[in-house]
């Protein structure tokens, strides 16, 4: 190992102090003398005349992931070094050596691995990534360098915890990385490799983000050896030709939700059934699990990218807005009236003799004002015309006037305080409807309409935010319905207690049918007659329910989705 002046003794496992005369460290149990394979770095190579290099830490397809040291900042770091171990070599300076006919293909990859790290870089700012802050060439590749995060993978956190969390555990961890995953894709970054593995739990309690590689190592068919995550890895990752982006990283987020919350990941993609029905839940778990966390899950973890969210803000909608499986009670969404037709001049004589009425009323309203104004000039000007006037009259008159001017002033009138209406657009009304606003304002439906949006989404408000308005007012809320019309899913396959919740929780009711089946267990669903049927809100599906108890089964341990 090569010595620096002033370096303290390191561990090249986990760059912690390595006392004098120990053979392997306390920590982290790495050997003193350890060192990586051939074909990567030697441990403790110095790059950019800064960064020791460490023990290899993973090869991505694209990239060796090291552990090392910044000796500037005298702190860990995460080191990447481009080397598709498909295509190149190493030579005993350490130089990359091309294999032969290969200097093409590598030179594009080469340019792909500094677009992505240049564009990665950018984004350092965002909150639950570990983002590059320094890119450099050396030994005739390209090296990144990242902070590195101390802290326990999500998989070694829930292996410890006993398996799983509830969501409302896993709530708080993982809506920060979904902000951050719509801003990367945003800038066209896609990470493709999501997955409890990747996904670091800092001593700050937060997610971070790890583990970034350009597409073409995260996808079979191309030169580089491909780095798919079994469980995780989206089905068109292991599909020939198809395309890959933000629909393969909803997948693998929601994969990860789905094994934080029930203990165990999907099925590995590429064997993923084409109808979707392959998702086992626990059913302590699915009597836990929130129905509009498991419609979105479910949503999320289709086999076919065109049925998933169609962006991961759309994915975040759904697993923040509960959809109507508690409807909101009839006072709390009154019909509106039909508002009423404007008048015609041809509608009818009456209107017209209504109007003459009107006319012949502010004609004489006019007249008393002006004799009432005329009697009070009169009186100005003669004083002495009523009540005998005088010295007497006069002094009555400016007491009068004076005591009333005390009055006036001296009396108080209290002030209402005002508040600021709060900005409630955009936001679930399932989710504040009993939340305390500033000055104990209220929120009340004032109607439902269809659309784009997710149900109970505000979209309007009355008052407008920011308007000042009295201490305990109501403000009025128009929210979304949703889609006017619903495209019934395929359930057959879930148990019929799971199927007739995520039904409902779409706004269908359920009608159960049990029938004698050979192929199904008791309790399962045979068909839904109306599955891929677009229905309105409020319509009736009917289940095909299986009461046949078979012999093999495992559905007794088991819930369905």
């Amino acid at each position: 190992m090569p010595e620096y002046k002033g370096q303290e003794r390191l561990c090249m496992g986990c760059m912690n102090p390595l006392p004098e005369g120990r053979k392997e460290c306390g920590i982290c149990g790495y050997p003193a003398n350890g060192d990586n394979e051939s074909l990567y770095l030697t441990v403790g190579t110095l790059l950019s005349d800064r960064y020791i290099v460490g023990k290899l830490i993973e090869h991505t397809g694209d990239a060796a992931v090291y552990i090392g040291f910044d000796r500037v900042l005298k702190s860990p770091i995460t080191i990447r070094e481009f080397l598709p171990d498909t295509l190149v070599e190493r030579s005993q300076s350490s130089k990359l050596r091309i294999i032969s006919g290969c200097e093409n293909t590598f030179r594009d990859y080469h340019e792909k691995f500094k677009t992505h790290a240049r564009a990665l870089a950018r984004m350092r700012g965002l909150s639950s990534i570990v983002s590059i802050y320094d890119i450099f060439e050396q030994n005739l590749t390209t090296y990144t360098v990242s902070e590195y995060y101390g802290g326990n993978t999500l998989e070694t956190r829930l292996k410890q915890i006993g398996g799983r969390m509830r969501w409302e555990e896993a709530r708080p961890l993982f809506m920060p990385l979904l902000t951050s995953l719509n801003s990367l894709h945003s800038a066209g970054i896609f990470h493709l490799g999501i997955s409890p593995k990747n996904l670091i739990l800092g001593n700050d309690g937060k997610l971070y983000l790890r583990g970034f590689s350009i597409a073409d190592a995260r996808r079979v068919n191309t030169d580089l050896r491909p780095r798919l995550i079994s469980g995780y890895s989206a089905p068109e990752q292991y599909a020939f030709g198809q395309e890959t982006g933000a629909l393969s990283d909803i997948y693998g987020l929601a994969a990860t939700i789905f094994r934080t919350l029930t203990g165990n990941p999907p099925p590995e993609g590429s064997r993923r059934a084409q109808d979707s029905n392959d998702l086992f839940v626990p059913t302590d778990v699915a009597k836990e699990l929130p129905d509009y966390i498991a419609a979105a899950l479910f949503n999320a973890l289709q086999v076919n990218p065109e049925n998933r969210p169609r962006s991961i803000e759309h994915f975040r909608d759904q697993l923040s807005t509960a959809p109507a499986v508690s409807r909101l009670r009839e006072d709390e969404k009154p019909d509106m009236p039909e508002p009423e037709p404007e008048p015609t001049d041809d509608q009818s004589p009456q209107k017209k003799e209504s109007r003459y009425k009107y006319a012949v009323l502010i004609v004489l309203s006019v007249f008393i004002f002006l004799l009432l104004l005329a009697g009070t000039v009169l009186l100005l000007i003669f004083p002495d015309l009523i009540g005998g006037g005088g010295e007497t009259s006069s002094t009555t008159s400016s007491s009068a006037i004076q005591t009333t001017t005390s009055r006036a002033t001296t009396e108080y009138v209290p002030q209402t305080e005002k508040f600021a209406t709060p900005d409630l657009i955009g936001k679930s009304y399932y989710d504040i409807r009993n939340n305390k606003l500033g000055g104990k304002m209220k929120v009340e439906v004032e109607y439902k309409k269809y659309s784009s949006r997710p149900k109970g989404e505000i979209l309007d408000q009355t008052p407008k935010p920011e308007t000042p308005a009295e201490e305990g007012s109501t403000i009025k809320v128009i929210i979304s319905a949703g889609s006017e019309s619903i495209t019934v899913p395929n359930v057959s396959g879930w148990h019929y207690e799971h199927a007739k919740l995520y039904l409902e929780a779409l706004g269908f009711r359920v009608e159960i049918m049990r029938i004698v089946s050979d192929t199904f267990d008791i309790d399962i669903v045979e068909s839904v007659q109306e599955a891929g049927q677009q229905l309105e809100e409020g319509s009736t599906v009917n289940l095909r329910v299986s009461e046949t108890k078979l012999t093999t089964t495992t559905t007794e341990q088991d819930g369905w989705w």
